[in-house]
């Protein structure tokens, strides 16, 4: 199929699979985009490669989903495509029956290039499997897209579910003030604190961030909807997400493929932390989830911490002689930055002297001989457990403890480390 990877003929047209009789999806976007800029004043607003680029995804994401209704395969993910994309248009601007229009306008272009190519004897059964699927083609999306646009007005008009969710994480909301606003309390919820961060190699030196800022809003909310309902109450801001997502909608142990989905939703890496707590206790867990994922920033790491994967971490940031002490240890190593830098590669990779080499591209004999120059200053062994131990905890402690020395040296290691280290 032109334009496409997929290749699941089932029905043939003119003696070749119907996949392969479509026209290209630069063909079909190209026409809708002629009939769509010309009669819309979105492209004032919006600048045409990024028009371009929306309806060439929808476009591919109605042709992945013909292909799968052809083949009779899971229509899951072209469909949430479709849902994503008609978020997007109804945040802009454009009117329910103007999408709706120019997904037809799609549709008929394909219909009536593959009627072009039929032959009336020998192809009418093909034809009429084709208008069975192309019927429930149109359904499908009709309904999608009429979703999609009742999800981007209750988001619109949320302000008294924001005012709820912003009470709720203060500490300050009340049964009586959630039922004025339509929301129910739960008993417990699961707090999220997830922030985004750009894949460094796809960083652009020249964002447009009055487009790029509010997409990933929307492209965020719009994935935690489809995974949680209505029932999840978010806050976001410089790319900081606050969920609070009820219990008896939310399975923990999904939490990790939860914030993959949201991650790709937002085309950024995330690093997140989650902690389910009652709602007596909500404003609590908020405040403990964002110093958990401060600490995750300046360790470096995306992906998904529990909280209490990070509980020694977080106690070791908590003020106090302790931290300070164990920071202490690792103070003799001061002259020596490349012990410090190999004493950080061998606890990241737990210990293990040839993983260490790789990450540090040296031979496996200078490890060890810089592991021994550590064991020498500092009095404990980094390759006993009990030296591993004492140094972990020392150079979490110098890590995480930084900011007392100001805010300058608490600056977002995103900026200047190479690539994100995942955990």
């Amino acid at each position: 199929m032109p334009d496409s990877t997929l290749s699941a003929p089932i029905v043939t047209l003119a003696g070749r699979p119907v996949l392969d009789c479509l026209p290209a999806a630069s063909t079909i976007s190209g026409k809708i985009m002629s009939r769509f800029v010309v009669n819309s004043a979105l492209a004032a607003r919006v600048p045409l490669a990024v028009l371009r680029r929306d309806v060439t995804a929808m476009v591919g994401a109605c042709l992945e989903l013909t292909a799968r209704l052809l083949a009779d395969d899971d229509t899951a993910k072209p469909l949430a495509d479709v849902r994503a994309g008609a978020i997007e248009w109804a945040y802009e601007g454009v009117p329910i029956d103007t999408m709706h229009k120019a997904v037809n306008d799609g549709l008929r272009v394909m219909f009536d290039h593959l009627i072009a190519q039929a032959s009336s004897d020998r192809d009418h059964d093909a034809m009429v499997e084709l208008a069975r699927v192309f019927v429930e083609l149109s359904s499908r999306l009709a309904t999608v897209i009429s979703e999609a646009y009742l999800d981007e007005m209750r988001a619109a008009g949320g302000d008294d579910t924001d005012a709820v969710t912003a009470a709720l994480m203060a500490g300050n909301a009340t049964p009586a003030m959630a039922r004025a606003s339509g929301i129910r309390l739960a008993e417990s919820y699961v707090v999220f604190a997830v922030e985004f961060v750009l894949h460094h190699e796809q960083a652009d030196p020249h964002p447009d961030r009055q487009i790029v800022a509010p997409r990933v809003v929307r492209s965020v909310r719009a994935e935690v909807l489809r995974h949680c309902g209505d029932h999840a109450l978010m806050q976001m801001g410089n790319n900081i997400a606050t969920l609070l997502i009820p219990r008896d909608h939310f399975d923990p142990a999904d939490a990790e493929r939860f914030v993959e989905r949201i991650a790709a939703a937002a085309q950024r890496q995330a690093r997140a932390t989650c902690v389910a707590v009652g709602v007596d206790s909500v404003s609590e867990a908020v405040e403990r989830v964002h110093a958990v994922l401060d600490i995750m920033r300046r360790l470096r790491r995306v992906g998904l911490e529990r909280f209490e994967d990070l509980s020694l971490e977080y106690q070791l940031s908590r003020p106090g002689a302790a931290g300070k002490h164990l920071a202490a240890i690792l103070d003799p190593l001061e002259p020596h930055p490349v012990l410090l830098e190999t004493l950080t590669a061998h606890l990241a990779t737990r210990s293990t002297r040839l993983r260490t080499a790789r990450a540090l591209h040296v031979h496996p004999n200078t490890v060890d001989y810089r592991l021994n120059k550590i064991a020498e200053i500092t009095g404990l062994d980094p390759m006993q457990s009990d030296g591993v131990w004492r140094l972990r905890s020392a150079l979490v402690a110098r890590m995480i403890g930084v900011g007392e020395q100001g805010q300058d040296s608490r600056a977002d290691p995103d900026r200047s480390a190479p690539t994100a280290q995942a955990c």
